[in-house]
């Protein structure tokens, strides 16, 4: 393993590890991001669900991203869709320069992402613009779901800045050896019920292990019904791998 970068951000410390064929993000010493080096591929398989963005029923001209950590969902989102213009947020004001450097920032095909060094909830607030697919990937390395994060206000304020017809999309991480860790993924799931009545629960791997659980929610009238969303997810180009693992609720 070569450590590429340590040093302190403006509300952490940050480190970009490599080793074999893949780049890491740490912050305060937990991975937060990947990258391979030879694809734009994501490492991590939930961030493939950044193709749920072909789910709305209209053309994605504007997406959000909530926890940019190493720019995977903003850069696929990039290259799904070459005309949108995409926000990125994070809390660490230092990630713009560092995903530059390290995680391809800089490239052309990329140049429509813009990053936003502030609180989800500053943004949210002060945002002027609506998005058509937002990605809510707000979570640290310990807590799994921040209380900030599952906040009632904070999923009305998701709500709010949403196209009509668009979807969102918000990651969870399950973990069966932690009461902490499932009490908050009940308490987002039955919040999240109340704010998107047309929304739907995918559950990543084996339901009694550790896991990812994405929520999607939707302001369209038509229901999200998944052999319906599984066929178009297909159609996006979702590996079927990944597809086969999920079971939805």
């Amino acid at each position: 393993m070569t450590t590429l970068y340590c040093a302190a951000g403006q509300q952490c410390w940050i480190t970009v590890i490599e080793e074999f064929s893949t780049r890491a993000l740490l912050l305060d010493g937990c991975e937060e991001g990947a990258m391979r080096l030879d694809s734009e591929e994501p490492v991590f398989a939930y961030l493939w669900f950044h193709k749920c963005s072909h789910l709305a029923g209209l053309p994605v001209r504007r997406a959000l991203v909530l926890g940019a950590g190493a720019f995977t969902a903003a850069k696929c989102l990039a290259l799904d869709h070459p005309e949108a213009d995409i926000d990125a947020v994070d809390l660490e004001p230092d990630l713009e320069p560092i995903g530059r450097m390290f995680f391809h920032l800089n490239q052309q095909e990329f140049s429509r992402i813009r990053f936003y060094g502030m609180p989800a909830e500053q943004f949210l607030k002060t945002a002027t613009s609506s998005y058509d697919f937002i990605f809510d990937d707000l979570f640290d390395g310990f807590q799994h779901v921040p209380e900030s994060a599952r906040r009632a206000d904070h999923l009305h304020s998701l709500r709010v800045v949403l196209s009509p017809g668009g979807i969102c999309v918000k990651n969870l991480i399950w973990d069966p050896l932690s009461a902490n860790a499932r009490a908050a993924c009940r308490e987002l799931q039955q919040a999240w019920t109340q704010i998107w009545p047309n929304q739907l629960m995918l559950a990543m791997g084996n339901p009694v292990k550790g896991h990812n659980v994405l929520l999607l929610g939707t302001t369209a009238e038509d229901a999200f019904v998944w052999p319906l969303v599984k066929e178009k997810l297909a159609s996006s180009e979702l590996p079927a791998a990944i597809m086969n693992g999920i079971h939805a609720d």
